[in-house]
């Protein structure tokens, strides 16, 4: 058994000899480019109606069945690219500020229908006075300015209640 295990170590130790000797150190080669589209052996393949419309769909071809060179066009897309970025930007700005304008008349409006308010109870308040003004004046028989405008009279002893008519 002894003499199976040192065996295998030979053989092990003979692959782990041969792998550390490889060497792959060449002078760095770009790797050769492969572009499907002008292979000659599948332009049958690319000439189907339907991988035609695919292509076209995906931005591989144009109408008329020409590859569409990317690098070419980079510099093109980076311009569209900048121009859709610059847009959004304007889109997201505008509608901020659109915002902002509807936030400020809403505001406006609160402030202008709470002030509505205030001068209403203010007024009511003020008129509410004066004819207790007017009662209290009327109570006591002191005549005022007040009673004239509710067309008040003073009341005396003997004399008729206000509201009351002539029977």
């Amino acid at each position: 058994m002894a003499a199976r295990i040192q065996v295998r170590k030979r053989r092990n130790l003979t692959a782990q000899d041969r792998e550390a000797g490889w060497n792959a150190a060449s002078a760095p080669a770009p790797l050769p480019t492969y572009d499907a589209l002008r292979d000659s052996n599948l332009r049958q393949y690319f000439e189907s109606r339907t991988i035609q419309k695919f292509l076209q769909n995906t931005g591989w071809i144009d109408k008329e069945g020409k590859i569409v060179d990317l690098d070419k066009f980079r510099g093109k897309l980076n311009i569209i690219e900048q121009e859709f970025k610059y847009a959004e930007k304007t889109e997201f700005w505008r509608l901020k500020e659109e915002e902002d304008m509807r936030r400020t008349i809403q505001v406006k409006r609160e402030r202008a229908l709470i002030e509505a308010k205030k001068l209403e109870r203010a007024r009511k308040i003020k008129e509410e006075n004066r004819i207790r003004k007017g009662l209290i004046s009327a109570v006591r028989n002191q005549p005022t300015a007040g009673m004239a405008r509710l067309n008040i009279e003073p009341s005396s002893p003997g004399s008729r209640t206000q509201g009351s008519s002539p029977a």
